[in-house]
């Protein structure tokens, strides 16, 4: 987890308490003091396992990126008849425990990357490929550990400027959690945009190269220096880039 999401969240405890607090010194004794300091441990217990599970997941996601990457696990939606995976079937195919393996699904479930339904009991997912994986041969990016601002133009190109989040997977292989953070820089810096929008045969989210952006000379090279360098030190800075 990153230092600045870390001291948000543990900000957030501090807060829950110290209002809490608050509301004692305020408070009348007996049942109304005994109501408030419940409400207080409960919402304080509640940030507590906020903090843990979104620690846990993010932890069980960059760690088992090693044992299989997110592009092998939508290669495994790719191969599998009928393309209906669950996370028992996941851990069985990767060596992923069952619980790695859900919070691994469930991750690229809410990027965009599957989709995700259940048995008619509601006791068990299973997911598929939201669009198929489609590679564009002979696309050359940068050796860079990240998506430059030369490889999102190179992409967009190669695509026809229709990119999903399918595409750029496929392109570079990096972990979705790295993508989707650089694209949420790329989108505040106005490079590019997202919309939600319903394409048959391809994902219901597409990026949008704003025009500006379309070809590598309309940025002289101290403006794709500095955004490079700018996306690479938020990369180092919340650890995706060590």
């Amino acid at each position: 987890m990153s230092t600045e999401k870390t001291l948000s969240l543990l900000t957030a405890a501090i807060a829950s308490v110290v209002s809490i607090a608050g509301l004692l010194l305020k408070g009348s004794a007996g049942e109304d003091l005994t109501t408030m300091m419940a409400v207080g441990g409960g919402l304080v217990a509640i940030t507590a396992l906020t903090v843990f599970f979104i620690y846990y997941n993010e932890e069980v996601t960059t760690d088992t990126q090693r044992m299989v990457s997110d592009l092998e696990l939508l290669r495994l939606f790719e191969q599998q008849p009928g393309g209906l995976l669950s996370a028992e079937m996941i851990a069985e195919k990767t060596g992923l425990n069952k619980t790695a393996a859900w919070t691994r699904l469930s991750a690229l479930a809410t990027g965009g990357l599957l989709n995700a339904g259940t048995n008619p009991m509601g006791t068990k997912y299973f997911y598929e490929l939201s669009a198929p994986l489609e590679e564009v041969p002979g696309l050359k990016l940068s050796e860079e550990p990240f998506l430059t601002i030369e490889d999102l133009q190179e992409i967009f190109i190669a695509y026809e400027y229709k990119v999903s989040p399918q595409d750029l997977m496929v392109s570079t292989g990096l972990p979705w959690k790295m993508l989707s953070r650089e694209m949420q820089y790329f989108r505040k810096q106005g490079v590019v945009d997202v919309a939600y929008i319903n394409r048959p045969g391809d994902s219901n989210k597409q990026y949008i190269l704003m025009e500006k952006y379309h070809r590598s000379e309309g940025l002289d090279l101290n403006s794709r220096t500095r955004i490079n360098e700018e996306v690479k030190q938020v990369l180092y800075d919340e650890q995706f880039l060590v």
